[in-house]
């Protein structure tokens, strides 16, 4: 398997440099702003952060002060995301301990199935100012450790037993300490510099655990606590309700859950993934167009994280406005020479019509207008508009790491595919209509602002992009936009690239087809010999050779595609289509996600199972699918009532222009109903 985002070694110090030049120049923070919360509301003195914020602990709790220092208490054991509310007041995970006694850790019982018989230990906590309040239930009696040896580059804690629980101290640079302590009930069985274990009593006799900084509470009232700190939070979440499941709840555990803590940068930013080739606390990695969508997933049940995720990618662009493939992943450094799909300006503005926010839309607002400029000026090699895929190394397999699709079928193992100089020798239809889509909300955003000259000349870019891919890519003998070769030197059309993959139809998403030619299509996307069945969209005709490999690229199906692809269909397809795609969309998610916890990098179109990756986050993008198919904001605001997803369901607490909203859907009966 082709890796998730390739190698590009280079001159990282370099390339900072250029993006510090940006900062200065646009007024950028030279530092990036960093949130902080605190579940019950009271100030301190300190800042304090407390979650799972270690890369290989999801179930587990990281307690950092002052970005100085940190005490990671880590149990191990299985992932799959539990309930997290973004300010840590109520966590709540069921996993089976790799640190446990065995029968704890014996994964199938006689006559159990399915995740019950794979999660033995119920951990709640609830932060309470600088400290947590948790408690351990298990299936059986037993024992738990919790490892104490986890921490961040340059953080370093000392630990030792203390009365009935654990006293943790942190040596400072300037010369100060920070103390930490733990409590148990009952009393830790054994603690040393390294882990410490507790007994777990059963079903009916919880462990109790109070930590952090300064007094540490009473162990009284703890099961009060947070059962309010549950009820609460149950209140104010994103929920669904219908047949298909909790659609809200999946994106929003997916994304509290990726969350990560980096000491280098000293700020919390959702990463693709705990487990994808991560290989220390400070190298989970910012994609590109990955981290775009994050912030939009997040942005549902906490705007800022998502504020703050596409604030980590922006701050690798660099001044000449690229964005780039992939930074701060392990010892790769930054991949300057080449982007991935503009899919920001989208995902910024659908965050805003979530949760209103003028002042981030004019903070990042000069950087995606910056990297929109950049494209036309680095991928028009040939001056005329229409733009293709690159990498200023030369190298073709970096130019399709740029696609997003990394072993693309459109491109790869094509005859006549070659780079020339820092691009493809060919239009990318799926490249053009990104960058049209990218000036259609560039536009919204420059009005929102008060900048309509810049709104009327991105309207421009709009059009005049979707007039050059009606002009050129338009293949009429297939009845299908293509990518397609330069013209030849006589200055006769260069050939269509006729593998057809989901990247035909994105001429859909940025409105450049007629009726006519969106109707056909559709036609092509419906058609069950290609890329309709019971699960969509492979990413190769089902036609293709390639289809039956299912790896990577090759025939399966990918979240950000749906989602893209989505945002065209819903320009121009009927209700009934709409919600038949919606439907399958949902069901190939949720089925994963009901039956093992997966929120999958990529599902198999054979199977329907989780390919790639099992807890990456831009998955959940399926059930956002799901989400705009019963209730979709215009371009003006205004929440447009969908045809839903073929069930009836329940949308509760959904954000729309900074209100919680239930939105309800009758199966048959496209009525929705908005209620604050």
């Amino acid at each position: 398997m082709i890796s998730r985002r390739g190698f590009m070694g280079g001159a990282a110090a370099v390339y900072l440099t250029s993006w510090q030049r940006l900062n200065a120049a646009i007024g950028w923070p030279g530092k990036l702003a960093i949130g902080r919360s605190q579940a019950d509301g009271t100030a301190s003195t300190t800042s304090t952060r407390i979650g799972n914020f270690y890369f290989q602990a999801p179930n587990g709790i990281a307690f950092i002060q002052d970005d100085a220092a940190a005490f990671v208490i880590n149990p191990g054991g299985s992932y799959n995301a539990g309930t997290v509310a973004p300010d840590d007041s109520f966590h709540k995970v069921i996993f089976s301990p790799a640190t446990a006694t065995p029968h704890l850790r014996h994964l199938v019982r006689p006559g159990e199935a399915g995740l019950a018989s794979l999660r033995r230990v119920e951990f709640r906590w609830s932060r309470m100012g600088d400290v947590i309040v948790g408690r351990l239930v298990s299936a059986y009696p037993g024992e738990i450790s919790f490892s104490l040896s986890e921490n961040w580059p340059g953080f370093s804690s000392e630990f030792s037993a203390e009365g009935n629980g654990v006293k943790g101290v942190a040596s400072l640079a300037n010369g100060k300490t920070v103390t930490w302590r733990l409590k148990t009930q009952p009393a830790v069985k054994s603690a040393d510099a390294t882990q410490f274990t507790v007994a777990l009593g059963g079903p009916k006799e919880p462990t109790y655990l109070v930590a952090g900084f300064g007094e540490l509470p009473s162990f009284e009232g703890i099961d009060d606590r947070l059962a309010e700190a549950e009820r609460a939070y149950e209140e104010r979440r994103p929920k669904a309700q219908g047949p298909s499941g909790d659609i809200l709840a999946a994106i929003a555990d997916n994304l509290n859950n990726s969350r990560i803590y980096s000491s280098d940068n000293q700020m919390v930013a959702i990463s693709v993934s705990r487990t994808f080739g991560v290989q220390s606390p400070n190298a989970c990695p910012y994609f590109c167009w990955d981290s775009f969508f994050s912030g939009l997933l997040a942005s549902l049940n906490d705007p800022e994280m998502g504020r703050q995720t596409v604030r980590a990618i922006l701050s690798y662009q660099s001044a000449e406005g690229l964005v780039p493939n992939y930074a701060h992943w392990n010892d790769r450094g930054i991949s300057q020479d080449r982007s991935q799909p503009p899919v920001g300006s989208m995902c910024v503005w659908k965050m805003h019509q979530y949760w209103p926010d003028i002042k981030f839309l004019r903070e990042v607002y000069p950087r995606l207008a910056l990297w929109h400029a950049w494209w036309l000026k680095a991928r028009n090699a040939r001056n005329d508009g229409l733009l293709q895929w690159g990498s200023s190394t030369g190298v073709l397999q970096n130019a399709q790491y740029e696609t997003g699709w990394d072993d693309t079928p459109q491109f790869e193992g094509v005859k006549g595919v070659t780079m020339v100089g820092h691009t493809m020798n060919a239009y990318a239809v799926d490249l053009c209509s990104l960058w049209a889509m990218d000036a259609h909300y560039l536009a919204l955003i420059a009005d929102e602002i008060g900048k309509p000259e810049d709104a009327k000349r991105y309207r421009q870019d709009e059009a005049d992009m979707n007039g050059r891919i009606n002009a050129k890519l338009w293949n009429d003998e297939l009845g299908i936009y293509c990518s397609r070769f330069w013209d030849k030197d006589d200055g006769t059309p260069g050939d269509f690239l006729t593998r057809l993959t989901p990247a035909n139809f994105y001429p859909l998403i940025c409105g450049a087809p007629d009726a006519s030619r969106a109707q056909k299509v559709l036609a092509v996307m419906t058609d069950p010999a290609q890329f309709w069945g019971e699960w969509i969209l492979p990413t190769v005709s089902r036609q293709d050779p390639l289809f039956l490999g299912q790896t990577y690229w090759h025939g399966t199906i990918w979240g950000p595609v749906n989602y893209l692809v989505f945002q065209g269909v819903k320009r121009y397809a009927s209700p009934e289509l709409q919600a038949a795609f919606a439907q399958k969309s949902v069901h190939l998610f949720m089925d994963n996600w009901l039956a093992d916890g997966y929120c999958g990098e990529n599902f198999l179109s054979i199977s329907g199972s989780v390919g790639g990756n099992h807890n990456y986050t831009w998955g959940a993008l399926m059930c956002l699918v799901g989400v705009e198919s019963v209730i979709d904001i215009g371009d003006d605001g205004v929440p447009k009532a969908g045809p839903g997803y073929n069930e009836p369901v329940e949308l509760t607490n959904l954000p729309i222009g900074g209100k919680l909203h239930r939105v309800s859907l009758r199966f048959g009966k496209p009525e929705v109903t908005i209620a604050s």
